[in-house]
């Protein structure tokens, strides 16, 4: 402990708030919440602790704090910090491993799509589902039954849909908003209360059809009646109020929590899931974060069964669900049932597992006796034949790729394939305007070559006087095969078997791939208009339409003659273009 976290220690509230443990480079590497932020936070500073979290408490040089109104307002905050700066200790609430529902969009005209981003402006969800497969085999009945319209937009005249007696059709007929309402309920009744009158329904419709020699019409309702006993028929009740709960079962040792989710719809077990994660210091903050993040908007279920001892830990949560611990019946079991689960993935976790991403970034640290790099960027160039020459730069936070930090680069000065001067450029671009917008720069820089790109990023690095960032090379040998890392002019072998490798492998494909697809598509465009302004009659407006409609050389080729009519080319025009583009093919 330094002298100023101990300085800041005799300053703390006893309030609630959420915390924020700062590393030597003043990033947020752990975020945490406290009924009493002084009793909290000295409490990591004495005493001993494991060693995950003696290991975290090292890293610390520095925090700070928030102070709230009370501990539900501090939950929230911790919440929305760890989303917003993934630290290194907390768990991840950014995993995209979320489950397929489909919704009853809330528009005039509703329809059924599947979605996994769930939204406070809309509760009509049905759900989850265990893949998008049977979320969409299920939609798809759900249409055939219901007759919901499929388009994105209400077009003027009626769809295939329609003929095929599938489609209300409010193109053309005036859909009362009381009849959507009639039919969501009853697709809710159908999926949740098991009520299967429908199939009573269709039996009569089909001995009708049958009796007047309908044989088509009555054979397609047979196959619908199949369809809804294969799909919806699965399973039996498991509670007699056929209500909608999930529940979880906890388990944890000195190192690792284990959280196991049954979601129950309509009183049917449709799915579970289990959880492992390390937790740090604070095992009951973990679980409480565990369980949020099975939450998107206000989507809880009615109700919520866990241990008695965690109730308390779902107050914040508590005006969301009817939170309890069942002691007897259906209810009890199931509980039961998530805490033995949650106690059989513990197990086989052998509680030595760890996030993946986080090991191959420790053995990454290790290897090149550097400091754990959180943040990686990496670098290539695409230049083929010399034309249209670009550069692109991919980021990995936390070991997990973040397309949103991606940046596509027009070579600017360097004329010609050059990938030294070019990655001189980039570098330079790129580090300029993070140091000017005072955006976070990172750990490690991974060059797509050997020593002479790694000397290109120093080099710029050093004239923007920026120190802090390590540089290393990803190096090839004759087989054009990635066999070594060069780092602070050494070079270290890698085993091409180890999950290091392969995880190096990744961001080398993946920013080749981003590479290579902004340059083809830049070529594409570049090829596409050069080829119209040699079109007599194609002038600007008309060239930005054909851009507009036609999105490669190919579909312009293929186009027949009225949709280039739509774009306002003449009957010559068109056959000028149409020789043109063939002449092109010729040469290739």
């Amino acid at each position: 402990m330094n002298d100023k976290i101990r300085e800041k220690l005799e300053t703390l509230p006893s309030l609630p708030g959420s915390y924020q443990m700062l590393d030597k480079d003043n990033k947020i590497i752990y975020v945490g919440k406290a009924k009493n932020l002084k009793n909290r936070v000295r409490s990591y500073f004495v005493g001993a602790h494991d060693n995950k979290t003696t290991a975290l408490v090292s890293k610390i040089e520095d925090f700070t704090y928030i102070v709230t109104s009370n501990e539900k307002e501090a939950f929230l905050l911790e919440i929305s910090l760890i989303k917003e700066h993934s630290p290194f200790y907390n768990i991840d609430l950014t995993d995209d491993k979320t489950y397929p529902y489909i919704e009853f969009t809330k528009e005039k005209n509703p329809k059924l799509i599947i979605t996994r981003r769930l939204s406070k402006r809309n509760s009509k969800f049905f759900g989850p589902y265990t893949n998008v497969s049977s979320a969409r085999s299920t939609m798809e009945l759900l249409n055939k039954i219901y007759k919901m319209r499929k388009c994105s937009s209400v077009p003027k005249k009626p769809c295939i849909y329609y003929e095929m007696d599938e489609c209300l059709a409010p193109c053309i007929n005036d859909i009362k908003e009381e009849e959507y309402n009639e039919i969501y309920k009853k697709i809710k009744s159908l999926l949740y209360a098991n009520d299967l009158s429908i199939i009573n329904e269709l039996k009569k419709e089909m001995k009708e059809k049958s009796d007047s020699l309908d044989f088509e019409g009555a054979k397609k309702i047979r196959d619908l009646i199949q369809d809804i006993e294969n799909t919806l028929i699965k399973q039996d009740v498991m509670l007699k109020d056929k209500t909608d709960v999930d529940v979880f079962g906890i388990s944890y040792d000195n190192e690792y929590l284990s959280l196991s989710i049954v979601y129950l719809r309509g009183g049917k077990i449709i799915l579970s899931k289990n959880n492992v994660v390390p937790y740090f210091f604070d095992m009951e903050d973990t679980i409480l974060q565990l369980i949020y993040s099975n939450y998107q908007g206000d989507q809880y279920p009615k109700n919520i069964f866990i241990d008695k001892e965690y109730i308390s830990l779902l107050d914040s949560i508590k005006d969301k669900a009817l939170i309890s611990s069942p002691i007897k019946g259906a209810k009890h079991r199931l509980l039961l049932m998530a805490k033995e689960n949650s106690l059989i993935a513990l197990k086989n976790k052998n509680k030595i597992q760890i996030d993946k991403k986080r090991e191959v970034l420790i053995e990454l640290s290790k290897l090149l006796n550097i400091e754990i790099p959180n943040r990686i960027e990496s670098f290539d160039n695409s230049n083929l034949f010399g034309d249209s020459p670009v550069s692109s730069c991919v980021v990995y936070i936390n070991g997990k790729k973040a397309p949103k930090e991606y940046r596509k680069y027009k070579i600017k000065d360097v004329v010609g394939p050059n990938d030294y001067a070019t990655m001189r450029e980039v570098v330079y671009r790129r580090y300029k305007r993070l140091l000017e917008e005072e955006k976070p720069l990172p750990d490690l820089i991974l060059m797509d070559g050997g020593e002479t790109q790694v000397n290109a990023c120093l080099e710029m690095l050093s004239y923007l006087n920026i120190n802090s960032i390590k540089v290393a090379g990803l190096k090839k040998d004759n087989t054009h095969t990635t066999n070594a890392i060069v780092y602070d002019s050494k070079e270290y072998e890698l085993d091409r078997h180890s999950n290091l490798y392969k995880f190096l492998s990744d961001i080398q494909e993946e920013v080749h791939r981003f590479a290579i697809t902004f340059h083809r598509s830049l070529k594409t465009k570049e090829s596409f208009e050069s080829i119209l302004d040699t079109i007599p009659g194609i002038g600007e407006i008309t060239k930005i339409k054909l851009l507009k409609e036609f999105k490669t050389i190919k579909d312009i080729k293929e186009a027949s003659f009225s949709d280039l009519k739509k774009c306002g080319l003449k009957d010559g025009v068109i056959e000028t273009l149409k020789s043109k583009l063939s002449e092109e093919e010729e040469l290739e």
